[in-house]
């Protein structure tokens, strides 16, 4: 009877392989071979590889083994679950065969691996964090069970609880600051949200066991708990989907996360519309560290993107060991560092590639594109073409934060295996002053500042550095012109001092335009000199004649005009009637 159970779902199972992928198929298949002991290829259509599995599970059910197909019952629903096969989640996930089997009743969990390892003549994997195997219920055999309680029920510690480990079920994507350990909490959906006035809410609870406090509190190496967001473009719970990739990092547009009550000062969001550029949160601030502690986290968010695309999140809190950024540039120069020689023949060996193009020289800056500082470790993606290098503390200071990848220089996405120091530019960072700013790297690798007092060797045997024959001091500022005093306000009946003649003559013009011109011309220094005008009566009297001439001073004030000239000195003009041109000189202030 325990064996008809055993084989109750065969059928749904087998018939339920064909709506596996292509992928999910070879995941079975590297399961089987793994945990039952065949020896399957994964090359070869879909249809090929429905058959590998669906003809070994008829053998188990024909030949009645029970235990394969205890396992291999675990490895289709774990990949049916998970996307993939994880051999650390078999012991975590692997039903007790010996339970069914009446050859095995009420086995210890000893006695059941030793079961498994004879079967298949393979040793088991040890998983440090799989959860206690319990021993069978009674009801679930036919032997007759003896009275009380059972003998092998003290194998299990009561203070263990199965509920502290959990499946990672979600790959994320890597990341040189954080590795993923362990999950910490199941993963918990979060429903969507269609609109800005829809606020949803959805919390998750874990507890904190020895194990991870005491990695939390070790010396050796920082462990740090984290919550992971991913949405439902990345990931699914469904049984099966398409996408079997790395996740992203992806919360909602519009969130707020609390932990233990305490809201959560992180950035979340990232770059918009940019899922991946924002790191996992760390909850260690407000999380309460002591064993058997229970932790809630709770996210309140809304869908404020436009245009609306509902989605799903998916929250889980992760066990991480972080490296810093200084650990991270130490890696690189010990692993990554490529000598200037190396630098300088790839240097070469591409400006020779084609005869017809001659490449000529071109600037380098010594300056970081990002903090805009002299670099200190010169970095760059042995995949880029151009040697201009950036700053690495920079860099993954700026990666940190925010996690675009992206080279400062040509803005294409870097993968962080292909980084490395580069050594020409760092000989010429040894090479030159801390007030040099940038040189000029000619085709054949050779560098030199504007005015060649820096650099290489051989650059310098050819051009060598001629000191100026002025010191290179700085030019004196312009002189700046002094305006030249305001002359002395002549009187209205004196010019330079001298009085004005007798027998100087005004002629009065009528015309509205000519009354213009007659005031230029008065106002004119070369009026002095000149004759009055082409119509005149009279001309003026030459200047050594003359020790006067009609001059309007424009600074003076209606209050402090002069009087008006005296008519004995004007010809045809009545007492009673002003210069014509006092008005319009008035009009014009």
């Amino acid at each position: 009877m325990a064996s008809s159970n055993a084989w109750a779902d065969y059928e749904t199972l087998r018939h339920n392989v064909k709506l596996n992928t292509v992928d999910r198929l070879k995941q079975i298949l590297t399961g089987f071979n793994d945990e039952c002991g065949t020896n399957f290829t994964k090359s070869g259509k879909k249809q090929e590889l429905i058959d590998r599995i669906t003809r070994e599970m008829d053998t188990w059910r024909d030949h009645g083994s029970v235990e394969k197909w205890a396992r291999g019952k675990t490895i289709l629903n774990q990949v049916r679950q998970y996307g993939v096969y994880s051999p650390s989640r078999m012991n975590a996930e692997q039903p007790y065969a010996s339970a069914s089997s009446s050859h095995h009743t009420y086995a210890p969990p000893v006695a059941s691996s030793h079961s498994y390892g004879s079967s298949t003549s393979a040793i088991p994997r040890y998983d440090p964090y799989a959860p206690p195997r319990r021993p069978a219920a009674p009801a679930a055999s036919t032997s007759a069970a003896p009275p009380g309680p059972s003998k092998y029920s003290s194998i299990v510690p009561p203070q263990v609880h199965t509920h502290d480990v959990f499946p990672l079920g979600i790959l994320f994507k890597p990341s040189p600051f954080f590795r993923v350990e362990r999950a910490v909490s199941s993963i918990v959906e979060c429903p969507e949200s269609t609109s800005s006035m829809d606020r949803r809410q959805q919390s998750l609870s874990f507890t904190i066991n020895n194990d991870i406090l005491s990695k939390l509190n070790s010396s050796s190496s920082k462990y740090q708990l984290r919550l992971y967001c991913t949405s439902s473009t990345f990931h699914s719970s469904a049984a099966f989907r398409t996408s079997t990739g790395p996740c992203p990092i992806e919360f909602p547009p519009t969130c707020e996360v609390r932990v233990n009550n305490t809201p959560l000062t992180a950035n979340l969001k990232g770059m918009k519309k940019k899922p991946g550029t924002a790191p996992p949160p760390e909850l260690g601030k407000s999380l309460r560290l002591s064993s058997g502690a229970s932790n809630r986290v709770e996210m309140v968010y809304v869908n404020s993107q436009q245009p609306v695309l509902s989605k799903k999140y998916y929250l889980v809190v992760m066990l991480v060991e972080t490296t810093s950024v200084d650990q991270l540039i130490d890696r690189l120069k010990k692993g990554k560092y490529k000598s200037k020689e190396e630098i300088l023949g790839k240097m070469i060996q591409a400006a020779s590639i084609d005869d017809d193009i001659v490449a000529g020289h071109q600037k380098m800056s010594l300056k970081c594109p990002l903090s805009y500082m002299r670099i200190s470790t010169p970095c760059r993606s042995a995949l880029c073409v151009h040697s201009q290098c950036f700053d690495a503390l920079s860099w993954f200071s700026v990666m940190e934060q925010t996690t675009t990848w992206l080279c400062p220089v040509c803005e294409k996405m870097l993968n962080v295996e292909d980084l490395i120091v580069d050594g020409y530019f760092d000989e010429i960072l040894k090479s030159t002053s801390e007030d040099v700013e940038d040189v000029i790297v000619e085709a054949d690798g050779q560098w030199h500042t504007e005015d060649n007092k820096f650099a290489s060797a051989e650059w310098k045997m050819s051009h060598p550095f001629i000191k100026p024959s002025v010191p290179a001091t700085p030019a004196p500022a312009a002189p700046v012109k002094q305006r030249s005093p305001s002359p002395a306000k002549p009187s209205v009946n004196s010019t330079n001092g001298h009085p004005r003649p007798s027998n100087a003559e005004i002629v009065i013009l009528d015309s509205d335009d000519e009354d213009e011109g007659r005031v230029k011309r008065e106002l004119s220094w070369s009026y002095e000199t000149g004759s009055v005008s082409s119509r005149g009566t009279a001309t003026q009297p030459p200047r050594s004649q003359t020790a006067v001439s009609d001059v309007i001073d424009l600074t003076l004030d209606s209050e402090d005009e002069a009087p008006p000239r005296s008519t004995k000195k004007r010809k045809a003009v009545d007492n009673d009637i002003p210069s014509p041109t006092e008005q319009i000189w008035k009009k014009s202030r």
